[in-house]
C-alpha cells in the first residue's frame, strides 16, 4: 500500500484577512502501484487541535476548519528509470478567523493561540493492482495512506 512521507503545513499571511495554508508531501508507491498506473482520491483537511488538559485523560476534540478541493492523482508509469515517489503541494487561501478554534482570550488579555495540522488521506480511485484489488467491494473507497502533518501554532484572528 502507498505511504505518505513528510507531510508537512506551513501558514503565512496572505492578505489583511486571509492566510496561505500550504501543504506539501510526498506519496511513495509499492511497484504494483506504480505499474498498475493507480489513481487516487486526495482528501486535505485542516484540523483545529484541541488537546486535552490532561493528556492521561483525554478530553480534547479536534475540529476541522478548513477542507481542500479533493483531488484525483496518479503517477503514471512513464518515467525511465522508474520513481516509486511523487511531490504533492496544495495551496489553500483560509479565512483567518476560520481558523479560530481556540476563541477568546488567555488570563494576560492575548488571544488564545490554535493550532491546526493537516490530515491527509489518500483513497484507491481507479487501477488497484493485485492483491489490492482483491478487497470487497463496498460502498466506500478503500484508504491507501493517511498521514498528519506538524502542528502549526497561531493566533491569525
Amino acid at each position: 500500500m502507498a505511504s505518505i512521507l513528510n507531510p508537512t503545513l506551513t501558514i503565512e499571511e496572505h492578505t489583511e484577512s486571509t492566510v496561505k495554508a500550504r501543504v506539501k508531501y510526498t506519496v511513495a508507491q509499492f511497484p504494483p502501484e506504480y505499474w498498475a498506473g493507480t489513481v487516487y482520491y486526495e482528501e486535505i483537511h485542516l484540523i483545529g487541535d484541541d488537546r486535552p488538559f490532561n493528556p492521561a485523560e483525554p478530553s480534547g476534540t479536534d475540529i476541522m476548519v478548513a477542507s481542500f478541493t479533493p483531488q484525483y492523482i496518479s503517477n503514471h508509469p512513464v518515467v525511465i528509470p522508474p520513481r516509486f515517489y511523487f511531490e504533492r503541494e496544495r495551496v489553500l487561501i483560509v479565512g483567518k478567523c476560520a481558523l479560530d478554534e481556540d476563541p477568546g482570550f488567555t488570563m494576560y488579555g492575548l488571544p488564545k493561540p490554535d493550532e491546526i495540522f493537516a490530515r491527509i488521506t489518500l483513497k484507491y480511485a481507479a487501477n488497484v493492482p493485485f492483491p489490492f484489488a482483491t478487497l470487497p467491494p463496498s460502498s466506500q473507497p478503500v484508504t491507501a495512506a493517511t498521514a498528519q502533518s506538524n502542528t502549526v501554532t497561531g493566533s491569525w484572528c
